[in-house]
């Protein structure tokens, strides 16, 4: 018989794997990792033992195929170095039940998970963020930062856990009523098939948190989520951002007239942080590290000794300068969200003036200190291209998770869904199903899925929408004196197809 133990990759494992092969008077093979190959194979009976830290998941996944039993040790949460390595590890033994039997030594490990998770299922309205996140739009408190329905004014907002605005959010989202002017976002992302933040992330948070009911969430009297966007002061004209998220997009939107006015939106600064019950703090822009208050707000942290919670900071990574190198040293929990949506000229094009050489140097750099996640805008622009992005975080920067959102555009011009040639996208996107991110993340694998499912059953060709895109795309181009057809070829290939019309 093979049995391979989960847990840790502290010696605390072993022991607990020796101890277990004791019992059972068999023989104890120790450690597994992929040293020993992507997946290894177990050739003799008795006890192994790995972890989410040793393999990655999707290996770690064929490895549990392989044996006649996977064992959950009994290790507290506390002893994992990030509560979403013990969450990977709960999910990762969920999943290898399809194939062979497996035990939790602690039964309330998969108790505890399987509640929320069972929850976001039969309950199409519940998220967590209403109960545990604070985000700020234009001065308005908001459900989380996929949205700008307003709650409260933030300078009205005295008791974050009383306040009605919240109370009425969070008692329809418990009675299972759909709030479309709040959720929209994560509606249409579930509509497609895909897995939404609100279902991925209420699991991961109730983890994060120790959260085993509803009468949990009850408890909690300040957030424990922060996600702050200071301003929209930024270095770069991402095609598909807009001008409340870039003050260079307004300037140049203004310019070209395709808006009347830059309007005076109200930002909000870091003095609403309440460090009280804080886990997580999430600041995106704009570009953080463009901003003068981004920095000021590291250093008050760092002189009042509030580094205490997981800093996550979201960056397009042209502007890791020494300073930033420096302050963050004083904080040990500390994640980077890359915005990569292009390898080499189509980032170039996409995220205008990117320099990819500089961008990959810093992720290097980042990688070495920090923990880095990859985020990718889908749209019209990278369709036909993902794959030899994701390729390349495959082989670069191995082991990192790939994220990826569609873009959301005025009068949807750059969706995603949208691309003319239907062969030509699928062609792309099932080549993405043998990488290592996607068969290491549940949650991008049901994105590229929902991807292909839309272009194999459900794409229509809008050429109203086509015309649209090139318009507006033209008057960029002719703005930053830069064309299409030098970066992106197979879309200006589809540009005949709006002579139809015309």
């Amino acid at each position: 018989m093979k049995v391979l133990c989960l847990g840790n990759n502290t010696e605390d494992t072993d022991v607990r794997t020796h101890k277990l092969a004791d019992q059972n008077q068999m023989a104890c093979h120790g450690l597994l990792t992929e040293l020993d190959g992507l997946t290894p194979d177990i050739a003799s009976d008795g006890y192994y033992h790995t972890s989410v830290y040793d393999i990655e998941f999707g290996n770690l996944l064929e490895l549990c195929r392989q044996v006649n039993q996977v064992i959950v040790l009994d290790q507290p949460k506390s002893l994992y170095t990030h509560p979403d390595a013990f969450y990977k590890t709960i999910r990762l033994a969920k999943q290898a039940r399809a194939a062979t039997s497996v035990i939790f030594i602690d039964p309330s490990y998969e108790k505890d998970i399987t509640f929320f998770e069972d929850l976001v299922k039969t309950n199409k309205s519940f998220c967590i963020f209403p109960f545990i996140e604070l985000q700020v739009e234009n001065g308005n408190t908001t459900v989380c930062g996929r949205s700008t329905a307003p709650i409260t004014k933030l300078s009205d907002l005295k008791s974050f856990k009383d306040d009605l605005g919240y109370s009425n959010i969070r008692t329809k989202m418990l009675n299972g009523e759909l709030l479309p002017t709040h959720c929209s976002a994560c509606y249409r992302t579930e509509a497609l098939g895909m897995i939404s933040a609100r279902q991925q992330e209420t699991v991961e948070w109730s983890n994060r948190l120790n959260l085993s009911s509803l009468a949990d969430l009850s408890k909690i009297e300040n957030p424990a989520f922060y996600e702050i966007r200071p301003s929209n002061v930024c270095n770069l004209q991402c095609r598909m951002c807009n001008p409340d998220a870039s003050h260079l997009i307004a300037r140049e939107y203004k310019k070209l007239n395709l808006i009347a006015n830059i309007d005076n939106k109200e930002y909000t600064n870091f003095d609403f942080v309440n460090f009280n019950n804080l886990t997580q703090l999430y600041v995106a822009g704009g570009e953080p590290t463009a901003m003068p208050e981004f920095y000021d707000f590291v250093s008050r942290c760092i002189d009042q000794k509030q580094t205490d919670f997981e800093f996550i900071i979201n960056t397009n990574a042209t502007k890791i300068n020494a300073r930033l190198r420096e302050q963050l040293q004083s904080f040990d929990n500390v994640g980077f969200i890359v915005s990569i949506d292009g390898l080499g000229d189509i980032n170039h094009y996409v995220r205008w003036p990117s320099n990819w050489i500089n961008i990959v140097d810093n992720v290097r750099y980042l990688r070495s200190a920090h923990r880095v996640t990859f985020n990718t805008t889908v749209s019209i622009y990278n369709i036909t291209n993902l794959y030899q992005l994701f390729e390349f975080f495959d082989q670069e920067f191995p082991g990192s998770l790939v994220h990826a959102q569609l873009a959301i555009t005025t009068d949807d011009v750059m969706s995603a869904l949208m691309f003319p040639y239907p062969n030509v996208v699928l062609r792309d996107l099932r080549r993405i199903k043998n990488l290592n991110c996607y068969k290491n993340d549940g949650l991008l694998s049901s994105f590229i899925n929902g991807l292909i499912d839309h272009y194999e059953n459900h794409h229509q060709l809008d050429i109203g929408k086509l015309i649209n895109f090139f318009q507006f795309n033209d008057r960029l181009d002719l703005s930053r004196n830069i064309k299409l057809a030098d970066y992106i070829p197979v879309l200006e290939n589809t540009r005949h197809l709006t002579h139809l019309i015309l």
